[in-house]
């Protein structure tokens, strides 16, 4: 026994079975723990499912927001680290699919190919439901108050309708389009871009709706002693026989006007007035530098000078039927009746617009108001002068269009 213990030969062969015996320790533990970590999936929950449909004619009114992302890989990189959000994206594809209820497959993409991915649950229902167009009014809604001593004006709507698409189930829901303006401590007249919003009856924006056009401009004026108001032109005679404007551009839509307070208080959302221009020689395009007059009682008007750019086209007519008459100004304890030619009561009208035939080609009834004015006047029966106010500025009743109408005002019975 001491003579192999003291053997080197000995002492060799035992260092080499402790070598081998180690060697297989640690790669059996190595196999133990890697195997079961490779085949043990890495989840990721509340993963967003997009969905990819025909959004110009279709909404997507219900479906499954999120799905669980199950990644499996024999790459410690890929199990250990969890991808860029924004380098894959989990989705199903329903662009081909038309209205109602459909159960489609989850598709993926971004993931590396070694990486085995599951989607729980591979499969989900979606509803589709086919989008309806009305048409609303925008109505400004004016939030907080002008400065002290300060009033705001009647706001000015630019254009003053919206069309709304909606998913068709939520058409009714429909109540308003709205316009928000900030008046909180306005001491100038207020003109602004401002987006639009659609409400149901309660007041709630309906989400999801589609609004065009996206925003409108609104133009509240301010009492002050210096304010801001749209520059309005004076075209002034017809234009010849045959010629219709198509465009008036001018540099600057509104101008500061500049006086005693009582004067600036007494313009209030009214236009300034602004160059005259003739109108009856004018039969091709023109462009003109012109002096914004100053008006009684004011100081100054900024600026000083106005461009125009007038476009001149062929005219055309089109023929208007049952335009309602609107009668504006009426005292709170007066009504009124217009009344035709032999005394029976009319609500409506009927004539030719002439302008423009690529604004014309647009242009239904209700794009115009007609408009009886009857401001500070007691009951009677009058003959009221009819006022034609368009959307568009280029356009005009022809010569043949009634200029009057009968108005009988009565005191309201108590």
């Amino acid at each position: 026994m001491d003579k192999w213990l003291n053997s080197h030969w000995f002492a060799r062969a035992v260092a080499l079975l402790l070598a081998v015996m180690m060697w297989m320790v640690v790669n059996l533990e190595t196999e133990q723990t890697t195997t079961p970590e490779a085949s043990q999936p890495v989840f990721i929950d509340g993963v967003n499912l997009h969905v990819k449909y025909d959004t110009d004619r279709f909404q997507v009114v219900k479906q499954q927001r999120t799905v669980k992302v199950a990644l499996e890989s024999s790459n410690p990189f890929y199990r250990h680290n969890f991808f860029p959000a924004d380098s894959w994206e989990v989705y199903v594809d329903a662009t081909g699919l038309g209205k109602g209820t459909h159960r489609v497959p989850v598709q993926y993409k971004g993931f590396p190919d070694e990486v085995k991915v599951g989607i729980i649950p591979n499969i989900v229902e979606i509803t589709l439901e086919e989008k309806k167009t009305v048409e609303r009014e925008v109505d400004v809604e004016m939030l907080g108050v002008v400065a002290p001593g300060y009033t705001a004006g009647e706001p000015i709507v630019k254009p003053f309708r919206a069309l709304v698409r909606v998913p068709e189930s939520q058409v009714d829901k429909v109540a308003a389009v709205k316009a928000s303006v900030d008046l909180e401590g306005a001491t100038s007249a207020i003109k602004t871009t401002v987006p639009l919003k659609v409400v149901d009856k309660s007041g709630n924006v309906i989400q999801g709706a589609d609004v065009v056009p996206l925003t409108v401009e609104v133009n509240i004026p301010v009492t002050s002693p210096f304010v801001k108001v749209p520059v309005k032109l004076n075209l002034t005679n017809e234009m010849p026989n045959g010629s219709s404007l198509a465009s008036v551009d001018m540099n600057v839509e509104e101008v500061t006007v500049y006086g005693p307070k009582e004067v600036i208080d007494a313009m209030k959302s009214s236009t300034y007035s602004g160059p005259e221009i003739d109108l009856s020689n004018i039969t091709s395009d023109r462009l003109l530098e012109l002096k914004i007059p100053v008006m009684d009682n004011i100081v100054k008007v900024e600026p000083e000078y106005l461009k125009v750019s007038l476009k001149v086209v062929p005219s055309t007519t089109k023929r208007l039927e049952k335009v309602p008459i609107r009668i504006s100004g009426l005292s709170e304890n007066l009504q009124a009746k217009v009344l035709s030619t032999d005394g029976q009561e009319m609500s409506t009208i009927d004539f030719d617009a002439v302008g423009a035939a690529q604004i014309l080609n647009q242009l239904r009834p209700e794009d115009l108001q007609v408009v009886a004015d009857v401001s500070s006047m007691p009951a009677g029966v009058y003959e009221i002068a009819l006022n034609y106010i368009f959307q568009s500025d280029y356009l005009r009743p022809s010569e043949s269009a009634p200029k009057k109408v009968t108005v009988e005002i009565t005191n309201k019975q108590r």
